[in-house]
């Protein structure tokens, strides 16, 4: 960071930073991985992961340290909004996590994001068509049906 001397409190700041944007990466993509496999070792941070977390910290770092200046604070906002863009991305299931190869990290089952349809291969049953056109599709109260035995 041009400019900045890293002395001890300079460092410090940083440090808890650092920590904060890991913890705030975490909180995002922990509905669709296992971020403890992330943690394990430092080889099994995805290289995405690492370097939203290295620009996190440096945004957090240019607001803090920003003593009130509109270009540093300002620089800080670009690069935190940059990161969350990503991140929202990812959890949206519209980026993917890969490792050092690129190879696609599998994400968690049954995550909250993710949207199972089960009345794909219905029938409308309200069209608009004349209301005496309107049928319940006979599969789906087939299977509700099933569902009770």
């Amino acid at each position: 960071m041009i400019g900045t001397t890293f002395d001890t409190l300079t460092s410090a700041l940083a440090s808890k930073l650092i920590t904060h944007a890991e913890n705030e990466i975490n909180k995002w993509l922990s509905k669709r991985y296992d971020v403890t496999v992330f943690m394990a070792t430092s080889t099994a941070v995805p290289p995405l992961v690492t370097s939203l977390a290295e620009t996190l910290s440096e945004g957090y770092i240019y607001q803090r340290m920003s003593r009130g200046g509109k270009e540093s604070d300002q620089r800080g906002k670009i690069l935190i909004g940059q990161v969350l863009d990503n991140l929202k991305m990812i959890s949206e299931y519209k980026l993917d996590l890969t490792d050092e190869d690129g190879g696609v990290i599998a994400d968690m089952s049954q995550t909250a994001y993710r949207v199972l349809s089960t009345t794909s291969n219905y029938e409308n049953t309200f069209n608009e068509d004349d209301q005496i056109n309107w049928a319940v599709d006979q599969n789906k109260l087939d299977d509700i049906s099933d569902t009770r035995e």
